[in-house]
């Protein structure tokens, strides 16, 4: 063939391979925007959010992070509930995987008249969180939906065990150089259990995270061992605190993450061993 009947050819054609074209790219959009409507709203996570009513709901609570320890808490009267679930029934957002990066929340803890405890969480204005379900939302609505919500209390005793179902018990170790123990208090209980159960929210509460410390010629440092148990199994976490030159630290042995915190936390359990 010719390079002229090529020219013909290709002349004669452009209206009916483009229309071939543009039905493909109706199908093509029109099937993304289904499959993107099933990932908005077909999650189970999406759906209970959406049809949650006032009636189901038993109590809700709030934890915030970063907030000051007398702040960090509410449980909401039934009289606030609507204004909860308004916000619940109105869940949005592009579903994807647990993102890398930390930052503020704000949670909802809502226990059904089922005794099932769901959390409803917006993770810096960025991330929608249903039951460790987390959707890109949109951040206008997360700041203005959550933004009017504070707290008025300390984090009560054994709160993260009674919504978890998890039992946990604490050791207060008090270190020296080469992690040579110095004093030890077992299964803690009342003002030192709040205590450890308070250092080991800051760690998973953190907003940023550091390289972990050499510690081992620190001359003085605690040491928090959480046991947690459920089901006849059980798994051990440790939570170093301790002081360096340029402050104070917070260091996940498990998780070989640091973060820096205020004198607070290690003044509080320094008082625990006096």
């Amino acid at each position: 063939m010719n390079s002229e009947t090529k020219n013909i050819i290709a002349y004669k054609k452009p209206i009916f391979w483009m229309s071939i074209l543009s039905v493909i790219g109706v199908i093509g959009i029109g099937y993304f925007l289904f499959a993107n409507r099933n990932i908005n709203t077909s999650s189970d996570k999406i759906v209970w959010a959406d049809a949650l009513s006032e009636n189901e709901v038993k109590s809700i609570e709030m934890v915030l992070s970063p907030a000051d320890r007398t702040t960090q808490y509410k449980k909401f009267p039934d009289s606030e509930f609507s204004s909860i679930i308004k916000i619940v029934n109105a869940s949005k957002g592009q579903k994807v995987s647990p993102p890398d990066e930390l930052g503020s929340t704000r949670t909802f803890y809502i226990t059904t008249k089922d005794g099932v405890v769901h959390t409803y969480q917006n993770l810096s204005n960025t991330y929608l969180v249903i039951d460790d379900e987390y959707y890109r939302a949109d951040k206008a609505w997360l700041n203005n939906s959550f933004r009017a919500f504070k707290g008025n209390a300390s984090l009560p005793a054994g709160f993260f065990e009674r919504v978890s179902g998890i039992s946990s018990t604490y050791d207060l170790v008090k270190l020296g150089k080469n992690g040579n123990v110095l004093a030890s208090l077992s299964s803690v209980t009342g003002k030192n259990k709040q205590l450890a159960e308070d250092i080991v929210f800051k760690a998973m509460a953190a907003s940023s995270i550091d390289p972990a410390k050499d510690i081992a010629s620190v001359d003085e440092y605690y040491m928090v061992r959480q046991i947690l148990a459920k089901n006849n199994s059980k798994e051990t976490h440790m939570y170093y605190l301790f002081a360096l030159a340029d402050g104070y630290y917070l260091q996940s042995d498990k998780e070989k993450s640091c973060v820096k915190i205020d004198a607070e936390l290690c003044s509080r359990i320094r008082h625990a061993f006096q």
